[in-house]
């Protein structure tokens, strides 16, 4: 889009942000994170991000240390939760393996839309992606707005969905949806199909292809032609925006109202980044 929206100084480091996308996404310009920031700094940050529910950060060098600084100014840090490393609130991304074994997760291939630990009780309030080794072309991240999707849909739609809740569940084994959900296997939880975001109020489409298995109370087939439904709105390229990686970019992203998926790349070629996940609520 190239249009600087917003911008602001203080304490003399200013910052501006630009719009990657109609509905969501805004590079931020003139911030090195691996400084501390002052307070204000962080609070305009923090509506920025409020607003376009991805930023992206470019040119960052930062340790572990400087990421995890960087999240704390957001809420509580949370690393891996299937997986130990070496710094627990960083969870790796990668198909790196080290004596034939891998030293992350989510390794290789698709990644279906998802947002993160919809799973568990109180899934994460978002998190912050640092890329530290990339293959030559793939691995792309596509970012939703669950706040455009939900918009788009009519009002007899919204009033169906108003009280719904669906079951989510995660298979570590599949990075894509398989259909087979046995609950003796892997967490699972109930949220509301719809979900009101706790800071801008805003209402967002709250179920995904990944992990949303079925809406309850609801007949088989009327679930699956809903569900249907919402996943096909919250891919649909009008709402998405397609972040091709660099060496150096930091994404921030708000999972309460977004989702996100990860193209196809190649298994030969290295690719490494460094998540640290901000601890979030129970939905409503």
């Amino acid at each position: 889009m190239g249009d600087v929206v917003s911008g602001t100084e203080a304490n003399g480091v200013p910052f501006a942000v630009r719009r990657l996308s109609p509905h969501i996404g805004g590079e931020v310009i003139g911030l090195d994170l691996s400084r501390e920031l002052a307070p204000e700094v962080v609070a305009a940050v923090r509506l920025a991000w409020l607003q376009h529910q991805v930023l992206l950060f470019r040119d960052q060098t930062l340790t572990d240390d400087d990421q995890v600084r960087f999240a704390r100014m957001f809420g509580e840090p949370v690393g891996s939760r299937s997986m130990k490393q070496a710094n627990p609130n960083v969870m790796l991304i990668s198909n790196v393996r080290e004596n034939g074994q891998l030293i992350g997760v989510l390794p290789d291939g698709e990644l279906q839309f998802h947002a993160d630990s919809i799973y568990l009780e109180k899934p994460l309030m978002g998190a912050i992606l640092y890329a530290v080794e990339l293959p030559s072309t793939g691995g792309n991240t596509k970012f939703s707005s669950t706040y455009a999707a939900y918009d788009a849909l009519s009002r007899d739609e919204k009033r169906r969905l108003s009280g719904l809740t669906a079951l989510n569940a995660f298979d570590y084994e599949t990075q894509v949806r398989t259909g087979r959900f046995d609950p003796s296997k892997g967490p699972h939880y109930k949220h509301p199909v719809v979900r009101t975001h706790p800071e801008t109020g805003r209402k967002g489409i709250f179920v995904n292809r990944l992990m949303s298995q079925h809406i309850v109370g609801l007949p088989a087939k009327e679930s699956d032609a809903i569900l249907a439904r919402l996943w096909d709105l919250c891919e649909c390229p009008e709402f998405t925006y397609e972040h091709v990686w660099r060496v150096g970019d930091v994404v921030l992203w708000d999972n309460r109202c977004t989702q996100h998926a990860r193209t196809d790349f190649p298994a030969s070629e290295r690719r490494l980044l460094r998540r640290v996940g901000i601890e979030g609520d129970k939905p409503y």
